[in-house]
């Protein structure tokens, strides 16, 4: 069994955020159930695309590549 106790950008290998709707296709899990998991810490937390791209807007995102 994985390990759920991790970052959802480290679950795939291409590091793609997935949509609450394909967690559930993927996984069999309910949207409350993820929730319940995620309150509980055994599955990985969710993460906002805009603190992704603040991130990369701070860091790479402003050396003009």
């Amino acid at each position: 069994m994985e390990d759920l106790n991790m970052d959802a950008t480290e679950y795939r290998s291409d590091n793609r955020l997935l949509r609450l709707r394909e967690v559930t296709e993927r996984t069999g899990l309910s949207r409350s159930a993820i929730y319940r998991h995620i309150s509980k810490g055994t599955f990985p937390r969710s993460r906002k695309l805009s603190s992704i791209i603040e991130d990369w807007i701070n860091t790479a995102g402003t050396s003009g590549a």
